[in-house]
């Protein structure tokens, strides 16, 4: 009895616990970037070509960037059915591309490609890290006088921050071109029409913004990630679980950091009127 009551008074704790380990964890992975940056130039350029291009078969087919394109691609062409048929309900088909000038960089194109680069980069880092974990690479790196932290966690960081940016604009054309080529070449729109809509809702502060907000998804993801793997313990099996874990944790970051990010910026927003 005594014991049910202080496992179930102790869980609120060791929650905080975790959450306070996980954000000195965090903490450390930024605050060492400089440090990585001028000390593991050799490792940080290997990082970028690795999660850019990949490695082995998925690199013949170019890496995570055209995997992000066609999954990015396909949610375009979802995304182009779903609206022309809603639109097509009110008699508005014409007005799908602003449908795509506006939900494309402002909420589909963050999320799919969050969630693509938990999928593919972010769960190789954590098996990456937590095999090493397991058979004590990462003690032998702390043996040896290398910091462990900034060389492993840090530089997979910068890696995703600067790869994110190729990655997340194939993700962007994607989107557009199926949601382009489903209303266009399947339901029959017109493309000068659909060009004027999208030319005329689009504005470039949505772009970067997105831009912006793909960054700090990948930050979050990456962190994430690598957090798992440099903790795991249990031997395979505990890395199995500690990938598991990663990816759970960051797709609801990811969903969750996009709809504060999104209502930060555009839940007031009076950037576009439709009016009679």
């Amino acid at each position: 009895m005594l014991s049910s009551v202080r496992n179930a008074l102790g869980a609120p704790l060791r929650l905080l616990d975790d959450l306070g380990k996980q954000a000195e964890f965090y903490g450390k992975g930024v605050v060492w970037i400089p440090k990585a940056v001028k000390s593991y130039k050799t490792e940080q350029v290997r990082l970028i070509a690795e999660v850019g291009m990949s490695t082995g078969a998925l690199a013949v087919i170019g890496g995570s960037s055209v995997i992000t394109f066609f999954i990015t691609l396909f949610a375009g062409v979802t995304g182009g059915l779903q609206s022309y048929d809603a639109l097509a309900n009110l008699q508005l088909e014409a007005l799908g591309g602003f449908a795509s000038a506006i939900i494309n960089p402002r909420l589909l194109v963050p999320i799919i490609a969050g969630a693509a680069l938990a999928a593919t980069v972010g769960s190789g880092f954590t098996a990456q890290l937590g095999a090493m974990r397991v058979s004590e690479e990462i003690d032998a790196l702390e043996v040896m006088g290398v910091r462990s932290l900034p060389y492993l966690v840090t530089t997979r960081l910068g890696a995703g921050m600067i790869t994110i940016i190729p990655i997340f604009s194939m993700s962007m054309v994607g989107a557009w071109v199926g949601w382009k080529v489903t209303q266009v070449g399947f339901f029959g729109l017109s493309e000068g029409t659909f060009d004027h809509y999208m030319q005329t809702f689009m504005q470039w502060q949505d772009v970067l913004y997105s831009f912006a907000q793909a960054i700090g998804i990948a930050i979050v993801v990456i962190s994430i990630h690598t957090y798992y793997g440099y903790t795991a313990s249990g031997g395979p099996a505990g890395v199995g679980k500690a990938v598991g874990q990663a990816v759970r944790t960051s797709l609801i970051a990811v969903l969750t950091a996009e709809l504060a990010i999104s209502m930060a910026l555009y839940a007031d927003s009076d950037a576009f009127r439709i009016t009679g």
